[in-house]
């Protein structure tokens, strides 16, 4: 992914916490997750002019009941009323999308019995989260 990145001059943090429990999953399909989520942040951000900042958070959240991860771009958003739609089959604001990368993250993270949700970023973007329960 670094081409990508470094090709769209998109600005990458990093922001590991420092112990995380361990989850129980398919290392490989979590990968694919996280791939598709940045992909995807990469495409929106170089759709528009400005900054290009991709922040990726991992960290305990609910009192330690879940292992929580984050994507945050400042790309181009996604619309109210594309929120409610934007993980079903064959939905996509790209062009030259098929609609199938969101819908198929989130059967991976539900088969790991997580949550993946999206909101808005301030002052723009997307913001993508996973919680994934610990072991």
């Amino acid at each position: 992914m670094r081409e990508d990145l470094q090709h769209h001059r998109v600005l990458v943090k990093i922001e590991p916490k420092a112990q995380l429990p361990r989850v129980i999953g398919d290392r490989i399909q979590l990968q694919q997750v996280l791939v598709n989520l940045i992909t995807n942040a990469v495409d929106s951000m170089a759709a528009k002019d400005g900054p290009r900042d991709l922040c990726v958070r991992s960290e305990v959240r609910d009192d330690g009941s879940v292992v929580g991860v984050s994507v945050a771009d400042t790309g181009t958003g996604i619309g109210s009323q594309e929120i409610e739609r934007v993980f079903d089959p064959l939905f996509t604001t790209k062009s030259g999308g098929m609609g199938m990368g969101l819908s198929i993250c989130r059967s991976i993270i539900d088969a790991h019995d997580g949550q993946l949700w999206v909101v808005p970023n301030t002052p723009g973007g997307a913001v993508f989260q996973f919680a994934l329960p610990p072991r």
